[in-house]
């Protein structure tokens, strides 16, 4: 006999259906496009503790670097709140735009694309640190890593939360 109580399956709103699997698209995106900032900045001595440092320099300057884990960890909850935030607003766009949900692979590559642009033109430039210029490899691999490891997976997520918008 089951005694537990049964949770709905979907909100009573259809247009909140699904927004579990936007939020675990967000945070799967943003944790492939962090691996691969460890794995492909880690070789030239970049720790991972130094990498999401860097991320909260954004905010906090290069003061971030003397913090030790405290801005470590800051600057991982920065890297998940954009991805998340950019999940959602892909969710957003695709309730205006079926197109994002219907052809969600090229989407998802347009998209990530997309948001290698903004961190790099707009974020990175009114960020706390200034980044100086990127080399050729270094563009191809983040570039990548935005359309396969962070556009993909957010891409798809909403692909899915907008088929359980439609039941």
């Amino acid at each position: 006999m089951n005694t537990t109580p049964s949770i709905p399956a979907s909100p009573t709103n259809p247009q909140l259906a699904g927004l579990g699997l936007v939020l675990a698209g967000g945070l799967l995106g943003g944790a492939g496009d962090l691996a691969f900032a460890f794995l492909y900045y880690g070789p030239a001595g970049a720790t991972p503790i130094r990498i999401l440092q860097g991320i909260a320099g954004g905010v906090l300057g290069p003061g971030s670097f003397q913090m030790g884990l405290e801005s470590a960890a800051l600057g991982a909850f920065f890297h998940f709140f954009i991805s998340v935030c950019a999940a959602f607003i892909y969710f957003l766009a695709s309730t205006k735009f079926s197109f994002l949900t219907r052809r969600w692979l090229i989407s998802a590559l347009v998209f990530g694309v997309l948001m290698f642009l903004a961190m790099r033109l707009v974020v990175v430039p009114l960020s706390a640190v200034k980044s100086g210029h990127m080399k050729i490899s270094s563009i191809i691999g983040e570039l990548c890593s935005h359309m396969f490891l962070f556009g993909i997976p957010i891409a798809y997520a909403v692909s899915r939360a907008a088929l359980r918008r439609r039941t």
